[in-house]
């Protein structure tokens, strides 16, 4: 079985044009990554705000007559 070679020596054995794919890629994947990460973040923090809303009426019709004086 072959030795594992890293990533890093791979990549200094690269012509540059490759070099710079293998960046944009990198980039890319993290990116991504950082997305999704806040993607689930947000969806977290809207279920949390949203706890409970539904389980009490915002107004009732008391609330919505209007009264004059």
């Amino acid at each position: 079985m072959a030795a594992r070679v890293s990533l890093e020596d791979l990549v200094k054995e690269m012509p540059e044009e490759m070099k710079v794919k293998v960046y944009d890629f990198a980039r890319y994947l993290l990116e991504k990554h950082l997305r999704k990460e806040d993607q689930d973040w947000n969806e977290f923090s809207l279920r949390e705000a949203m706890r409970g809303l539904d389980e009490e009426p915002l107004y009732t019709e008391a609330d919505l007559k209007e009264r004059w004086r």
